[in-house]
């Protein structure tokens, strides 16, 4: 299933089928700012195993734009789990340098793009979910807190001082103009989560 990260018509659910009583009814919903984004989402696997699942959690994103893409931040959004201000706990997944959070930061020679049609697979780095784990033995925090996720486009890089950030606006700006619609759209878990 492929999803679009721009205005769509339904949302889409993940289904459970016969033997996966033992996945986590976990969910995910993508920010939906109203622009066509210059990447889909082809797979998320992993999402909804029980132990480990931020470790193993796999983005397959593709490049449907026209430009190489340089950088793409995600944030995760874990609604239930509040963090010590009452704030739900927010973990960062991505693809390059950190530099290149904001599209108006130009990349460097050193800087690795994904071309026109390529794929690649963002996971949380080793940081993200250790410190992820250590949260949840240290303060025992109940599985369940996992279960609602949300995640919001933080920025993608072209690496030519153009992309998309703030949850999927373009950068640079367009003229001020109608207030498109923001709303969740949620993605399915890939049929072949490991248990």
């Amino acid at each position: 299933m492929i999803l679009l990260l721009a205005i769509l018509g339904a949302p889409v659910y993940a289904t459970q089928s016969e033997g996966d009583e033992e996945l986590a009814p976990r969910t995910l919903e993508v920010l939906d700012v109203g622009y066509k984004l210059p990447i889909e989402i082809l797979a998320v696997r992993n999402l909804r195993k029980r132990e480990h699942w931020l470790r193993d959690l796999e983005i397959e994103i593709k490049n449907v734009s026209r430009k190489p893409i340089y950088g793409v931040s995600f944030l995760l959004v874990l609604l239930d789990d509040k963090g010590p201000t009452g704030l739900p706990i927010g973990l960062n997944l991505g693809y390059g340098r950190s530099e290149l959070l904001h599209p108006k930061q130009h990349a460097s020679a050193a800087d690795k793009p994904f071309g026109p049609g390529e794929t690649i697979i963002i996971k949380a780095a080793k940081r993200e979910w250790e410190g992820y784990e250590m949260r949840i033995a240290n303060w025992q925090v109940p599985e369940q807190a996992s279960y609602n996720l949300r995640m919001i486009v933080v920025g993608i890089n072209f690496g030519d001082g153009t992309g998309f950030f703030n949850g999927g606006a373009p950068y640079p700006v367009d003229p001020p103009g109608v207030a498109r619609p923001h709303r969740y759209v949620r993605i399915p878990a890939d049929s072949n989560d490991s248990k």
